[in-house]
C-alpha cells in the first residue's frame, strides 16, 4: 500500500492532548446524510463531505505515525469497546464508497477493529455492492459489531420525495443477505450482530389532571386514568435511579388501577366504578406501579417503567407542563412488536428466551395478523394506540419481507439475539419536535430507562469524555445552512478536520452535569482530501436505499 505523510498535519497531531488518540471513538471519514430521517439523534445535514482514498489513507497513516512516536495505542483507553472505532456519527456509514479501504487502514495501520450501523444502501449502485461484498469477504476479521437499523424515519421507507418502500425493502434484504456471513461469524446480540427496530413515539397531547377522589389519588390524561389502590396523603416520593445494571429504584412504586378508555370521563361515579370493578364504558383495566421521577424539564410520572418478569414490556409515562416543559400529556411507550413475538412463542410452549427455532412463515404472518387484530379491538378503547399499531404494521411487515427475500429463515424474525425491538425513539437531535412539547430540553432522557443509559447518572455517565474525528463542511464563503452542513459541523473555507472531545450521554461538547465547554482543535487538511456529494448528486449515484433504477417507475 502507498502512504502519503502530510508533515503539516503531522506537526498538528503531534499538539493534541494524548487522550484524542487513546479515548477515540468516532473516527468518521464522512459528515452528513442523505437518508433525511426525522429522528436523527445528530441532527445530520442534507448534504456529504468525505474523506477521498487518498485523504483517508494521509490522515490513517498520520494518526498511526504521531500515536506510535508517543507510544499511545488508538481508543485504547475507554472502558466501552477498547481498541474499536465507529466510523459513523452524523452519517450512513453503509453509503461510503471507500468503507472497504477504511477497513483495510483500520486494521493494518491503526490496529483497530470497526464497528458499523447502518440503515442500509443501494443495491443499483454498482460501486456500493462491490464495496460491500469486499468487505465481508476480505474483512471479518476487522468487525467488531454491526447493525442495521430499521426505522420508519428514514426516507427509503417513507416513500417521500422521490423514493419507494418496496425499492428499499429490496435494498434492505440485498444488504442483509450480503452480509449475512458477517453477522453469522460475529454472533447474533446487541452488542454483535443484529437488526434494532426503532419505532415512533405514541405522544398524546393533553391535559393532566391530578386530584383526589374519596382519599384514592388519581392522575388522568388522555384515554388514560391511573387510581391508587388504597387512600394515601401527600404526593409520591421522588424515585431515583441507585443500581445501573439491573435498574434498582429508591422507591418500590405505589399500586394503582390502570383504567384506559376513551369513554370513562373523570369523575367521583367513574372512579368508584373502576375500583368496584362496575365500569360500564369500554376500557381495559391492570394494575401498575406507579413512580414519579424528576428530569430537566420537572417532574413526572412512569407506571410499570421497566421490563415485566416475562419479558413484556407497557410502560406509560405521564408528564404535567411546567416552566420548561411546554405541554402536559403522555407517551405510551408499550412495544407491540416485542409483546407479541413473546405472546406468539408462550402459545407454542416456548421460554421468553428461548430460539423459536422450528419457526415458519405461517408464525411470521401470524404475528402480523396478531398486530391488526389487536388494533381492531384497541379502536373501541384507545382510537390513539389503534392508529399506532396500524403505524408499526407495515414497518414489521417490510422487516420481515426483507428478511424473507435475503433468505433468512423464519427463526430469526422471532430470534431475540437478531431481532431487537429498541422501542420508541428518544429525546436526541430532531427527535424533540416528535416529542410535540413534552420535553423542553434536547437530549434529556424522558423515561427511567432512558436515564439510565444516557442521563446525568448512566452507563454512559461512568465511561467518561471520548473523543471524536470528523472532516468539516466545506463552502468558498464558510457559510451553508444549518440543515444542509449538519448541527455538529462548522462549515470551513478551507478543508479542515475536527478533532474533539463529547460528552458520552448526548455526544454534544459540553459536559451535561457542568455547562462546561469541552476541548476541541480544527486541523488544516491539504487540498483535494475533501470530496463534497450534494442531495442531487447523491440521488444520482444511488447514495441512499429506496431509489428506483429508473426514477419514472415511483408509484
Amino acid at each position: 500500500m502507498t502512504t502519503t505523510v502530510v508533515p503539516g498535519l503531522l506537526e498538528q497531531l503531534r499538539h493534541l492532548p494524548e487522550d484524542a488518540f487513546t479515548r477515540l471513538q468516532y473516527l468518521a471519514p464522512q459528515v452528513g446524510c442523505f437518508n433525511g430521517c426525522a429522528m436523527c439523534s445528530q441532527g445530520a445535514g442534507r448534504d456529504t463531505w468525505s474523506l477521498t482514498r487518498e485523504g483517508l489513507t494521509g490522515l490513517f497513516t498520520a494518526l498511526a505515525k504521531v500515536a506510535a512516536e508517543r507510544s499511545l495505542a488508538i481508543a485504547s483507553g475507554r472502558i466501552h469497546r477498547p481498541g474499536v472505532v465507529f466510523p459513523y456519527l452524523d452519517n450512513d456509514i453503509g453509503s461510503y464508497p471507500h468503507l472497504d479501504h477504511y477497513a483495510q487502514l483500520a486494521r493494518d495501520v491503526l490496529g483497530v477493529k470497526l464497528r458499523i450501523s447502518t440503515v442500509g444502501y443501494s443495491r443499483h449502485s454498482t460501486r456500493l455492492a462491490a464495496v460491500h461484498q469486499h468487505l465481508v469477504k476480505e474483512f471479518t476479521d476487522v468487525f467488531d459489531g454491526i447493525r442495521f437499523s430499521i426505522t420508519p424515519y428514514t426516507l427509503g421507507f417513507t416513500g417521500r420525495s422521490g423514493v419507494d418502500r418496496q425499492a428499499y425493502i429490496e435494498d434492505l434484504a440485498a444488504a442483509l443477505r450480503t452480509y449475512r456471513p458477517l453477522l453469522d461469524m460475529l454472533g447474533h446480540g446487541a452488542a454483535t450482530a443484529a437488526c434494532e427496530l426503532r419505532f415512533a413515539p405514541l405522544v398524546g397531547i393533553c391535559e393532566l389532571t391530578d386530584v383526589r377522589i374519596d382519599g384514592h389519588h388519581v392522575l388522568a390524561t388522555g384515554p388514560h386514568l391511573l387510581i391508587s389502590h388504597e387512600r394515601i396523603e401527600g404526593e409520591l416520593p421522588e424515585t431515583v435511579i441507585e443500581h445501573l445494571d439491573e435498574p434498582v429504584y429508591s422507591q418500590p412504586g405505589a399500586p394503582y388501577l390502570h383504567i384506559t378508555s376513551d369513554t370513562a370521563r373523570l369523575t367521583a361515579a367513574t372512579v368508584r366504578a373502576a375500583l368496584t370493578g362496575t365500569l360500564s364504558v369500554p376500557h381495559r383495566a391492570r394494575t401498575v406501579r406507579l413512580y414519579r421521577f424528576a428530569n430537566a424539564d420537572g417532574p413526572y410520572f412512569a407506571a410499570d417503567p421497566n421490563f415485566h418478569p416475562d419479558g413484556t414490556f407497557t410502560a406509560l409515562h405521564l408528564y404535567p407542563a411546567t416552566a420548561v416543559r411546554p405541554n402536559s400529556g403522555y407517551t405510551d411507550a408499550t412495544r407491540p412488536l416485542l409483546n407479541t413475538l413473546l405472546a406468539h412463542k408462550r402459545a407454542r410452549g416456548l421460554g421468553r428466551r428461548e430460539e423459536f427455532a422450528h419457526a415458519t412463515g405461517g408464525d411470521v404472518a401470524a404475528v402480523l395478523q396478531a398486530l391488526t387484530g389487536q388494533a381492531d379491538e384497541l379502536q373501541p378503547i384507545d382510537r390513539a394506540a389503534a392508529a399506532h399499531l396500524r403505524q408499526i404494521h407495515p414497518q414489521v411487515a417490510a422487516y420481515a419481507a426483507a428478511l424473507e427475500r435475503a433468505g433468512y429463515p423464519p427463526r430469526m424474525f422471532f430470534s431475540r439475539t437478531f431481532t431487537i425491538d429498541t422501542g420508541q425513539i428518544v429525546n436526541q437531535g430532531r427527535a424533540e419536535k416528535l416529542f410535540r412539547g413534552l420535553t423542553g430540553t434536547n437530549g434529556e432522557p424522558m423515561t427511567p430507562l432512558e436515564e439510565r443509559d444516557f442521563g446525568r447518572a448512566s452507563l454512559s455517565t461512568l465511561r467518561g469524555p471520548i473523543w471524536r474525528v470528523a472532516p468539516l463542511p466545506l463552502a468558498a464563503t464558510g457559510r451553508l445552512p444549518l440543515a444542509v452542513a449538519g448541527k455538529k459541523n462548522p462549515p470551513t473555507s478551507v478543508p479542515s478536520l475536527l478533532v474533539e472531545e463529547l460528552d458520552p450521554c448526548h455526544l454534544s461538547p459540553v459536559m451535561r452535569t457542568t455547562g462546561c465547554r469541552l476541548r476541541r482543535h480544527t486541523l488544516a487538511l491539504p487540498g483535494g482530501w475533501i470530496e463534497h456529494t450534494s442531495m442531487t448528486q447523491g440521488r444520482a449515484l444511488f447514495a441512499l436505499p429506496g431509489l428506483l433504477a429508473d426514477p419514472r417507475a415511483t408509484g
